[in-house]
């Protein structure tokens, strides 16, 4: 690790723990003991103990200046928690919020990532190591999402578009936007190289294109040789598994809580978040676009089905196109 690195790491941590302590000081009246272990324990693992507070251990809740002794203090209680002074009054916070929606980006952006190299998934994975990963990955969105949800607010599942009563029109509807959804990725892909090309040259663009294809893992174990048996897997692993727990995640969890500001806002964000976490810049493009469709989908039906099978559909045709080596 070089020494601006570190000192990097070093500062990002110390930030992080501090507002901690400050943030749990706001909103307990813990120990002193307790907010130091949270302040010590982000600052020494940020990774770990930052998701986990956020998630877990925060309580929820917007913060106010109370009138009496002029500290922060949660505004959905009936008197201010450290001076016993009484304030107005707040309904409680009836969905998740920024904070659960960090806490969970920063388990799959930091920890998720820690815990692969600490199990050995690499840059080039054998086809057990990404299932392992995939399957922890996805059943931490699914298990994660749903915690929050039914745990720390209470509230139904079908506050996260898990609903199923309309599931004839919405299977329709899901297979049809996703088959139409196919070209319009395509072409967007083609735009971006373009747009692209405009600024490092069409021949660079092109290039940039090819190795983003190339350098996806999943793309290097299909090339490789596979059994039947291994194909179907990967299938079921990328088309059903990997669908439901990112759709949890991005349109129930991260669009529902967003949706606080507008529709359109909601759906802008949470698309361009879905293409960022992605990591891709050729296909930031067509990740986006897919990312507006699955949101639209969602809002349209108060379902998470049409966008599960919508995203199924566009991880089949990466399959089949990785399998097959097409030039999509």
């Amino acid at each position: 690790m070089s020494p601006v690195f570190f000192i990097l790491v070093t500062a990002v941590s110390a930030g992080a723990a501090t507002w901690v302590y400050v943030d749990y000081r706001a909103r307990t009246t813990a120990a002193r003991w307790e907010r130091v272990a949270w302040w010590l324990g982000t600052l020494l693992a940020l990774p770990i103990f930052l998701p986990i507070y956020l998630i877990a251990a925060r309580p929820p809740g917007r913060l106010i200046r109370c009138p009496s002794c002029g500290r922060p203090t949660i505004a959905h209680r009936a008197a201010c928690r450290h001076c016993g002074s009484p304030i107005a009054f707040e309904p409680a916070p009836e969905i998740w919020g920024l904070g659960e929606v960090v806490g969970l980006g920063l388990v799959f952006m930091l920890a998720l990532p820690v815990i692969a190299g600490a199990v050995g998934v690499g840059p080039a994975p054998t086809l057990e190591q990404l299932s392992v990963f995939a399957i922890a990955q996805n059943l931490l969105f699914i298990g994660l999402t749903v915690y929050v949800v039914r745990k720390r607010y209470s509230l139904p599942l079908d506050r996260l578009g898990l609903r199923a009563d309309r599931w004839p029109q919405w299977l329709l509807g899901g297979v049809v936007i996703g088959a139409a959804s196919i070209p319009l990725s395509v072409a967007a892909e083609s735009a971006a190289v373009a747009v692209i090309g405009a600024v490092v040259g069409p021949a660079r663009a092109a290039a940039m294109a090819e190795q983003e294809h190339l350098t996806d893992v999943l793309t290097g174990i299909l090339q490789r040789p596979l059994a039947t048996a291994q194909i179907v897997w990967i299938v079921v692993l990328v088309c059903v598994l990997v669908p439901i727990g990112e759709e949890m995640f991005f349109r129930g969890f991260v669009y529902g809580t967003l949706r606080r500001w507008g529709v359109a806002a909601a759906t802008v964000l949470s698309a361009l978040f879905f293409a960022v976490v992605h990591q891709q810049i050729v296909h930031f493009l067509p990740i986006a676009l897919l990312g507006v469709v699955l949101a639209v989908a969602y809002e349209r039906t108060g379902s998470l089905l049409p966008a599960m099978l919508i995203h199924a559909a566009n991880n089949l045709v990466a399959v089949l196109g990785a399998l097959h080596k097409w030039n999509i």
